[in-house]
């Protein structure tokens, strides 16, 4: 994908390199010819970074993303070339990412920058995506100060988890490490669950503090 690029691809950091190798990676799984913006989403997605964090702190998981992307392209036939080529539309985004990080001083490009790329960019299938799951430009440029430089939340962090099942009863727990991309936390008061194994998006800060809306916190208040 490297010489595919506008820019040089020592330009990206190492982030920002791997994310390119993975959006490689998921389009020869996917049997395409081409690297698309949905690539790169999937791509973006995993790793620790600040752009995977923001992404999992706003809701999005991929296996939501594998199943939007399929509904969208539908069951084309998959054909794979000797060589893989970006899209015209992922040349763009990496136009645009350059511009992020001039616009902000910085020398390289990161995986936060490929992903403001993709949502100003607008109309590639990962945009499209991102907005069906409820992701905006202006989610994400809000979210950006808000995204720790470590996985959030952190272990021995308080926090409020709900039940798994209705009413989602919320209770006081404390963080006990992350572990595949789920939080572990410790809930010495439930008397069924002690500990329970969540997505960083069930769960609320102490104090409360605002977040994306909660699909469980809507069902105990129409409750």
């Amino acid at each position: 994908m490297a010489n595919c690029c506008v820019y040089p691809f020592e330009r990206f950091d190492d982030d920002a390199k791997k994310v390119l190798t993975r959006a490689q990676a998921e389009a020869e799984r996917a049997r395409h010819s081409y690297i698309g913006t949905e690539h790169l989403l999937l791509a973006l997605l995993h790793g620790d970074t600040d752009a995977s964090r923001l992404l999992q702190r706003l809701g999005i998981e991929e296996e939501n993303v594998r199943a939007t992307i399929a509904s969208v392209l539908g069951r084309n036939e998959r054909i794979v070339i000797q060589q893989i080529i970006p899209t015209s539309r992922v040349k763009k985004v990496i136009e645009l990412s350059f511009d992020a990080a001039r616009r902000e001083g910085s020398p390289t490009v990161g995986p936060m920058h490929l992903l403001l790329g993709l949502l100003e960019e607008g109309q590639g299938i990962a945009a499209h995506v991102l907005a069906d799951l409820g992701v905006s430009l202006e989610a994400v440029t809000a979210g950006r100060s808000s995204v720790p430089l470590e996985p959030w939340p952190r272990p021995g962090e308080r926090v409020l988890v709900h039940d798994p099942d209705p009413p989602y009863r919320l209770w006081e727990g404390a963080v006990t490490s992350h572990e595949g991309g789920t939080v572990l936390v410790s809930v010495p008061d439930h008397p069924t669950r002690p500990e329970g194994r969540v997505a960083p998006r069930d769960l609320h800060p102490i104090p409360i503090r605002p977040s994306p809306p909660c699909e469980r916190c809507q069902y105990r208040a129409a409750t």
